[in-house]
């Protein structure tokens, strides 16, 4: 029972529902977030990779990216492409192997096709919080691979039309 008291006619109307309204919203490009944090309702999500809401419930703990694709893998020939240019590269660790590094270009990779269009130090935040997990067997921190995941980045936007990220290069 829901009771309003209307300051012009001082008197109380009493509304009745049989059901619990839906405050649910997409609307808004975030804002739908906090409402539906609001009311308790959270039947949908964010997908940050498209910037907008998604019509299903998704979960924005998981990295974004194409719909219906899990991870973009390293082809074989990117992988003997950075297999073979790995002991060349600046940041090459003499003390690390290449099998070390080989996690942090496949994560380069999939993050250059996942957040297609946006910057790499507008996204560089999210994949260092994400690291641990694509990490997979390598133990290095993000210090020390965040250059080949770069390096893996900029192989891909370079060999998309046009300029994919609009960095200049």
């Amino acid at each position: 029972m829901d009771d309003k008291y209307d300051k012009t006619s001082g008197k109380t109307a009493t509304a009745e529902l049989d059901h619990k309204p839906d405050r649910s919203t997409d609307a808004g490009l975030g804002m739908f977030e906090r409402v539906n944090d609001l009311t308790g309702m959270h039947r949908i999500g964010v997908a940050p990779a498209i910037g907008g809401a998604a019509e299903n419930e998704v979960d924005i703990n998981k990295p974004a990216g194409i719909v219906g694709v899990d991870r973009i893998r390293l082809t074989e020939e990117d992988d003997q492409y950075w297999r073979e240019s790995h002991g060349n590269r600046h940041y090459a660790n003499p003390a690390s192997n290449y099998e070390e590094y080989q996690p942090a270009y496949a994560y380069g990779t999939d993050a250059a096709h996942r957040y297609q269009g946006r910057k790499w130090d507008d996204v560089q935040g999210d994949l260092e919080r994400g690291w641990d997990k694509a990490r997979g067997g390598s133990s290095l921190a993000w210090e020390n691979v965040k250059d080949a995941a770069r390096a893996a980045w900029d192989r891909v936007e370079r060999a998309l039309p046009g300029d994919a990220d609009r960095d200049g290069r």
